[in-house]
C-alpha cells in the first residue's frame, strides 16, 4: 500500500508542475473511484489506506506547484503561458 501512495504522490507532483487545476480535479475523481472500488473489493481497511492516496495526490500537486515556482525563479523553467481574454468593446 505504501508503494501505491508513493505512486499517487509522484503523479500529483508531476501534474502540479505541468498541468492546471482541472487536471487535479480529474485526478481526484479518478482516485475517488479507485478508493471506492478498493473498498468494495477488499474491505474498509484497504479503503482507508486508499484515502491516503487521495491525500497524497493533493499534497503532491501542491508540491509540484511549489517546484514549478522554484524552477521559474531560478530561471530553469519558463513561466507558464496563460491566455489573455479579449476585452469586448462597447459599441
Amino acid at each position: 500500500m505504501i508503494s501505491v501512495i508513493a505512486f499517487h504522490l509522484l503523479a500529483g507532483l508531476v501534474a502540479g508542475s505541468v498541468f492546471a487545476v482541472r487536471t487535479l480535479l480529474t485526478l481526484v475523481a479518478l482516485v475517488m473511484i479507485e478508493c471506492l472500488g478498493a473498498t468494495i473489493a477488499w474491505g474498509v481497511s484497504v479503503g482507508l489506506w486508499m484515502l491516503g492516496s487521495l491525500t497524497a495526490v493533493q499534497v503532491g500537486y501542491l508540491g509540484g506547484i511549489y517546484l514549478r515556482s522554484v524552477l521559474e525563479q531560478a530561471g530553469i523553467a519558463e513561466p507558464s503561458v496563460r491566455p489573455r481574454h479579449r476585452h469586448s468593446r462597447a459599441r
